[in-house]
């Protein structure tokens, strides 16, 4: 159905999803810009939220673990302590010993100061005799009353040196408010005598732990060991398992979720106050805080629909200007002679600019096109034609006799080196001077090094000595002949030329690789300079850049054939997909390596 429309409805259905997907993506990305930088700005400020409650929190512990600790080493309650286990009355002991309860009294003062408001501080014996210090307005307590209390029952019973309880209801009876308190055993090394509790309300929590966060209430969660400890009136104590599960096995003090609950995604801040086993969390619904974001995005959606609306009238009205000479050269092509290739334009009217230069430049295109085509045939003939006649300049007939009469000679002067040498030389010049086809094996080419290796051989006799390996693999592909002997050459007219040595090493070596496969010539003569290496690297891109244009290669003289020579009839003939690679060997000499470049499809036939 999309192919019927008309060329105008095409244009603004394809400019209307673009400019949609490019406003959606551009609401999309502001979104998620703003979302992270305010999760960003939230994650930094709850960490410093938390660190701030925490140490609060640590504080107040720390205040009633110091007082509790004050009056349990006291000594004029360790006396008390100590009568009161001698009596073992019915009654409470500090009822009919005031001057005793006095002296405590004072000492509990001397340690806390006279600020007793939400603060309650008691001494128990073992006996649950007890003493108070407080503002409330209370009835007098008996010994089964206090003995009633859990907590004071769960001290005793597991002789527990300190114990902080939970927020819940004051057994004391004293007030409605929810209170917690810091127990500490007075006792030494002997005997257990009683304990001292310091009673915090727990508005002191409340002032800590209620908070909000850019409007937005937090909840805030605190456990002990046993269990939930405090809890803000909004906490979502339902997944306190789930929450406890962020701290557990992690040493990290403070740590910050994402953690999705059962009714929301909540921000979840996490920090252990390791000197009381305590673990507090602060939480924020994820909802409350990126609130903002949801409700710009429906402005941002709005203004995007107008801007969209604004952009598709613009389109529409150039795309219909534009549309009328297209719709001309439509009509034109529908009236076109396809058998005498001929064209008459009909221009009526003034918008005929596209048109014309549209029929202008595809005869230019056309134009140019061909003679360029014909232009790089022409260059790559000429330039395969110079190669073929550098092989074919030597008329090797008479040189085959000449061989032959001076290898004879040497058999009958009974000097079989002179008849080795005409035999190797005349091998030499039927592979050079063969006029089959200018592609071989690999194994041909490694033959015919390694003719050439003898020879010279006989030049430098024992200070020679060479090693030509190939890989069975290797054996049946195909590359261009005349290749290796050049490599070879360019050791003893390179490598060995100024350099002295007892011995020059060559090795020639063969090999599939995971890529493909690679040929390397090293020696252990003076390599190449950083100099000559960039040089040649030079040239070997003017020669592709030669090949590619189809331009005049520079005249190659026959001795040798030379680097430059047999780096361009590799690129003509692999298309620059065989290169060559120049590095220093093992041996401290130059190594040059023909290579086959990853994922070319040139077949390893025999592989």
């Amino acid at each position: 159905m999309f192919k019927k429309k008309s060329y105008l409805k095409k244009s603004l259905m394809i400019y209307a999803s673009f400019i949609t997907v490019i406003i959606m993506a551009f609401i999309v990305v502001y979104c998620m810009s703003q979302a992270m930088n305010i999760k960003k700005d939230t994650d930094s400020t709850m960490r410093q939220l938390t660190s701030k409650a925490a140490s609060q929190f640590e504080s107040i512990l720390d205040e009633m673990s110091n007082i509790s600790l004050g009056i349990a080493s006291n000594q004029y309650v360790y006396d008390a302590m100590e009568d009161t286990l001698s009596l073992n009355s019915t009654k409470n002991y500090f009822q009919d010993h005031l001057e005793e309860k006095k002296v405590i009294q004072k000492e509990i003062i001397a340690l806390c100061g006279t600020h007793f408001a939400n603060k309650s501080f008691n001494v128990i014996s073992e006996q649950y005799d007890w003493l108070e210090l407080n503002i409330y307005e209370s009835d007098r307590l008996t010994k089964q009353d206090i003995q009633n209390i859990s907590w004071v029952r769960h001290v005793f019973e597991n002789k527990l040196s300190k114990y902080i309880s939970p927020v819940g209801k004051d057994e004391y009876g004293r007030t409605e408010e929810g209170t917690f308190s810091f127990v500490r055993a007075i006792q030494n090394e002997f005997h257990h005598y009683g304990l001292i509790d310091i009673q915090y309300e727990k508005k002191f929590l409340d002032e800590i732990f209620i908070m909000q966060l850019q409007g937005n209430d937090m909840s805030a969660i605190v456990t002990d060991d046993a269990g939930l400890f405090y809890a803000t009136d909004n906490a979502p104590l339902h997944s306190l398992n789930q929450l406890e599960g962020l701290a557990f096995g992690k040493a990290d003090s403070q740590t910050i979720n994402d953690v999705l609950l059962s009714d929301g995604k909540y921000t979840v801040c996490t920090q252990k106050i390791n000197n009381y086993n305590m673990t507090v969390y602060i939480m924020i619904s994820t909802k409350e805080y990126l609130r903002p974001i949801y409700d710009a995005s429906g402005s941002v959606l709005l203004f995007g629909f107008f801007i969209l609306l604004l952009l598709l009238v613009v389109v529409y009205i150039i795309s219909y200007n534009l549309y009328k000479p297209i719709r001309q050269l439509r009509n034109t092509i529908d009236h076109m002679d396809y058998l005498s290739l001929s064209l008459d334009l009909q221009v009526d009217s003034s918008n005929n600019e596209i048109l014309l230069l549209t029929n202008a430049f595809d005869k230019m295109f056309e134009g140019i096109k061909r003679t360029r085509n014909e232009l790089v045939e022409s260059r790559t003939r000429e330039l395969k034609a110079n190669y073929q006649v550098l092989q074919e300049q030597i008329n090797p007939h008479f040189m085959h006799n000449i061989l032959s009469v001076i290898g004879l000679m040497g058999y009958q002067k009974d000097a079989p080196e002179i008849m080795d040498i005409c035999s190797q030389l005349t091998r030499m010049l039927q592979y050079s001077t063969g006029t089959g086809s200018a592609v071989v094996k690999v194994c041909e080419e490694f033959e015919h090094v390694e003719t050439y290796l003898r020879l010279m051989k006989y030049r430098y006799l024992d200070m020679l000595q060479y090693t030509v390996r190939m890989d069975k693999g290797l054996k049946n592909v195909e590359i261009p002949k005349f290749i290796l002997q050049p490599l070879a050459e360019n050791c003893f007219q390179h490598s060995f030329a100024n350099h002295v040595k007892t011995k020059y090493i060559i090795s020639i070596e063969g090999r599939i690789t995971a890529k493909g496969w690679e040929i390397s010539v090293a020696d252990n003569g003076s390599g190449f300079t950083r100099e000559s290496v960039e040089k040649l690297k030079g040239q070997f891109r003017e020669i592709e850049k030669r090949i590619q244009n189809g331009e005049a290669m520079p005249d190659t003289e026959i001795g040798g054939l030379a680097l430059i020579n047999t780096y361009a009839r590799l690129y003509l003939y692999s298309h620059g997909q065989i290169q060559i690679k120049i590095e220093e060997s093992s041996m401290g000499g130059s190594c040059v390596s023909i290579y086959m470049k990853e994922g070319f499809d040139g077949k390893l036939d025999g592989c």
